[in-house]
């Protein structure tokens, strides 16, 4: 009789807890849950949430957070931080504002010129960007290389120095882009060649020209080019824009004159740009025919 009775007992416990047992389990979950959210309510976690959306560019959450700090801890140090961010956060507000206003109001106007352009670990350093019908190249001692514009054609033109820390980078792209009906229009991407060799034997890959290996030396000059109509150029804005990539790579062929080179692989380039673009993926260069912006 008695192994009946402990067993009905072992059975009757597989069906759960009692009403007490039950009562006083979700007493203590709910203790857990107010604690839980006592933590993450304190004035160092709601001022750690705010800095976060701040950092985040969610502004408008990052003030309703933090004003509720303000107001649930006065008095506390947070508090205190928190009213300096808010002020912040306020003043980058408006700054961007205004800077819609202006994109707004002036376009492309706005954009400002830069002759050196930085994208990650390269910097280009333009001394020249200008128009001709001639584009030259490979220079060493008395000689030089040169491609002539075909007729309606004309060359934009630039001289740069390359500087970069990496032994062997690849290059980004200098592009052209005509202004038309409040965007960009991409045009084309001009072409690397070396601006001069140390003579006529490291031309041909006889010799070894260290001052055109960035393996071997920091900074390269290059001679840069494409050729684009005359009537583009006579009758539009065009812009020469650097894109924050890098897609141009050093190529060798033994056989070639000279056997190195930088070609292009997959650029990416916009065939469109609006003003926003150059927030953070293009950077200007120069804009020819700026007075019919």
């Amino acid at each position: 009789m008695l192994g009946v009775i402990l067993i009905t007992g072992c059975v009757n416990r597989k069906q759960g807890p009692t009403s007490e047992e039950y009562s006083a389990l979700q007493k203590e979950l709910m203790e857990c849950k107010n604690e839980n959210e006592s933590l993450k309510n304190t004035p160092q976690v709601r001022l750690s949430k705010g800095q976060k959306l701040f950092s985040e560019n969610k502004y408008d959450e990052a003030i309703t957070e933090l004003n509720a700090l303000i107001k649930n801890f006065p008095g506390t140090d947070e508090a205190d931080k928190a009213t300096n961010l808010v002020v912040s956060i306020e003043k980058t507000k408006e700054d961007i504002r205004i800077n819609e206003e202006r994109k707004k109001t002036l376009g492309f106007k706005m954009l400002k010129e830069s002759n050196v352009a930085v994208v990650d670990d390269v910097t280009l350093n333009f001394s020249t960007v200008t128009t001709g019908n001639r584009w030259v190249f490979d220079s060493y001692d008395d000689e030089y290389r040169y491609r002539s514009s075909e007729r309606g054609d004309i060359f934009v033109l630039s001289k740069v120095s390359i500087s970069s820390g990496s032994k062997d980078p690849k290059l980004p792209p200098i592009t052209i882009f005509k202004a038309s009906g409040g965007k960009l229009i991409w045009i084309g991407t001009l072409g690397y060649e070396f601006s001069r060799w140390e003579d006529y034997g490291s031309y041909l890959g006889n010799d070894a020209d260290f001052g055109n290996d960035f393996a071997h030396t920091k900074t390269i000059p290059f001679s840069c080019g494409l050729s684009i109509s005359v009537n583009v150029m006579n009758e539009s804005p065009v812009f020469v824009v650097v894109k924050k990539t890098h897609c141009f790579y050093r190529f060798i062929d033994q056989l070639g004159n000279p056997p190195v080179k930088y070609i292009a692989g997959d650029c990416k380039i916009k065939n469109e740009l609006t003003i926003d673009d150059f927030d953070s993926e293009y950077i200007l260069v120069k804009i020819f025919n700026k007075n019919k912006l």
